[in-house]
């Protein structure tokens, strides 16, 4: 079952509206300080701390223990394959983003390989780098810098073959004019990103992808990074799939710069989420 919900918590200033801000977010993938407590065997609970500049949130969870089999609302493709949260947040310049999921970082070539991350503003599309292993590798996160990942897969989204991304595009790293490549199950979406000549790095942001270091079902993915990388540009809306395409998480929030300071002026609408069928 999906939840959708909408937090209003702002106050007037001059200019335009800025959300209430309680304690700061920080980018180490504890969900905690959001006021999400990641857990197994359907122990997950998605609730949030006030006045963290909560934009927008699509929560959407099923059987942690459903294997490769279970259904994804409404598709199937089991827990490995599960997209089940994204949060977004705005303080002080800067946009956090939060991810929970059964994808893991560790497990790419064993067949669950994880997809980028998708921003569309006003003024175009940017790519962050998730990054994600060979599959079968020990580890308890990624972080900022490290080997970013390509992913060739099979007609029914299973990995086929793994590549380091090139040297430059590591993991949160963030790119404007990528090639996005598509995951293999119709309707295709963009799922991952190369970069090419005309690509620009615009940024790092600050970036992790734990494995089993909370959960040995969840993995989590967690961000941030200073809104001014975008040249003033209007963030539409956030989303993320693995890279099979099987379960996709889209939010739809309206972060609008100003001249002289980044004000929030309006909460967004919840996009749709769900799964394909493998």
């Amino acid at each position: 079952m999906s939840i959708k919900h909408v937090l209003v918590g702002m106050i007037v200033m001059a200019g335009g509206w800025v959300p209430v801000l309680g304690a700061p977010l920080m980018v180490d993938g504890d969900l905690s300080d959001w006021g999400v407590a990641v857990a197994d065997n359907n122990g997950t609970r998605f609730s949030f701390t006030p006045g963290i500049g909560l934009l927008d949130y699509y929560a959407e969870d099923q059987n942690d223990l459903a294997g490769d089999g279970g259904l994804l609302g409404p598709n199937y493709g089991g827990q490995n394959y599960d997209a089940e949260l994204m949060t977004v947040a705005y303080q002080q310049g800067s946009l956090f983003l939060a991810i929970v999921t059964g994808q893991r970082p560790d497990n790419g070539f064993v067949r669950y390989a994880p997809g980028d991350i998708r921003i569309e503003t006003d003024q175009g599309t940017y790519a962050i780098e998730v990054g994600g292993g060979m599959g079968g590798e020990p580890g308890l996160m990624i972080s900022s810098g490290d080997t970013g990942s390509t992913y060739t897969l099979k007609k029914h989204g299973w990995t086929e073959h793994y590549e380091d991304a090139n040297p430059l595009q590591t993991a949160g790293s963030i790119w404007a004019d990528v090639d996005w490549l598509l995951d293999p199950i119709s309707p295709k979406q963009p799922t991952q990103f190369e970069i090419d000549d005309s690509s620009t790095l615009v940024g790092i942001a600050d970036y992790v992808f734990t494995a089993d270091s909370v959960t040995t079902q969840h993995a989590i993915i967690e961000l941030s990074f200073d809104v001014s990388l975008f040249d003033g540009a209007t963030i539409e809306s956030v989303h993320w799939r693995p890279s099979c395409g099987n379960d996709e998480l889209d939010v739809t929030v309206n972060l609008v710069p100003e001249p002289t300071s980044l004000l929030l002026l309006t909460t967004g609408v919840l996009a749709t989420a769900g799964g394909r069928r493998r």
